[in-house]
């Protein structure tokens, strides 16, 4: 293969040196939505001591909310990872770093896709974990809830045709598979916004995720879309089809971040 492509050393380099760039330019943000739970339990301990007068933590529906309000803001947050991008002092700069195209986009992607989310979750689950290990009025941590009610949630999809199957791997693929791709999805659609727009990156993604809604809305009242889910089946097969269908986009994402980099130019 052409070095110019790809050269796993220099591949190697380049994803060091952006993983230390990332860590320094957005250290305050990612501690500040990494430990977004400790906030709320401080914020929660201190109002309940203010005008209850007594010592309680939050539950676990705070918790979660906690949670899934991080995650949003970590996926607005992916327009400004590689946003300096289309910065002409910054962005020039990054085309002139040693490193071909392909090999600054897969870091990009490992980045957005593997790096960044990783870390949120192992912050976000060992703040929740010592906080509950530590205040036992904020009751079981997430993933321990998550743990206990796994099978039950797995026996409750595959009832959905009054059969009962206690398959865990039925629960677990019709899951999965839908989440791993609406995470691509969503990440890659607002890096991809990140490195296009110059100017208000958060305001154009809401405006094309608008305009999006609005269009699979009209078509599915024109086309008048009727899905039935009332069978085990026909419910896979669907999530199926959704599942492949989100990860086509998403992959269509990623490629045009790649021919974003590829013809970007100051």
């Amino acid at each position: 293969m052409n070095n110019n492509f790809f050269s796993g050393s220099r591949f190697w380099a380049w994803f060091k040196y952006d993983l230390r760039q990332m860590w320094q330019n957005h250290f305050k943000a990612a501690l500040g939505i990494g430990l977004a739970g400790l906030i709320v339990y401080v914020i929660f301990v201190s109002w309940n001591l203010i005008f209850e007068g007594t010592w309680q933590g939050p539950g676990l529906g705070a918790r979660i909310a906690t949670f899934m309000l991080a995650g949003t803001i970590l996926e607005l947050y992916q327009t400004r990872t590689y946003g300096y991008l289309t910065d002409k002092r910054k962005g020039s700069s990054f085309l002139m770093l040693p490193a071909s195209t392909f090999e600054k986009w897969l870091s990009m992607i490992l980045m957005t896709l593997i790096v960044i989310p990783v870390i949120f979750l192992a912050a976000s689950a060992s703040v929740d974990t010592l906080v509950c290990l530590l205040d036992p009025t904020v009751g079981d941590s997430m993933l321990k809830v998550l743990s206990d009610n796994f099978n039950s949630i797995s026996k409750s999809l595959a009832e959905v045709n009054g059969e009962i199957q206690e398959d865990f791997g039925f629960g677990l693929g019709i899951v999965t598979g839908p989440a791993i791709a609406a995470f691509c999805f969503n990440f890659l659609f607002f890096l991809l916004c990140g490195v296009c727009f110059k100017r208000y990156k958060i305001l154009w993604a809401f405006v094309i995720i608008f305009a999006g809604s609005t269009l699979l809305s009209i078509l599915g009242v024109t086309l008048d879309w009727n899905v039935n889910t009332d069978t085990v089946d026909t419910l896979r097969s669907f999530l199926g089809a959704a599942t492949w269908i989100v990860a086509g986009i998403a992959a269509c994402f990623g490629a045009g971040i790649f021919l974003r980099l590829k013809t970007l130019q100051h």
